[in-house]
């Protein structure tokens, strides 16, 4: 994951649902723009999430599969 100059990024795995119900996989917290960083399946990019709102749209799932 290529990270910005303005970035500091605090790992952070854990898996969530998505407003749709979505499974996501956090990779880390971005502490400099307060954001979220995970992956959606198949999706090749990193999305972002404003860390005031990750709360309000994800839920925390169990680890076990």
């Amino acid at each position: 994951m290529p990270q910005q100059s303005d970035e500091i990024i605090q790992p952070w795995i854990a898996r969530y649902a998505d407003p749709r119900g979505v499974i996501v996989e956090t990779i880390g917290v971005d502490v400099t723009n307060n954001r979220v960083l995970f992956r959606r399946p198949g999706y090749p990019y990193v999305c972002v999430q404003p860390r005031n709102l990750w709360g309000q749209k994800f839920r925390r799932v169990s680890d076990e599969r």
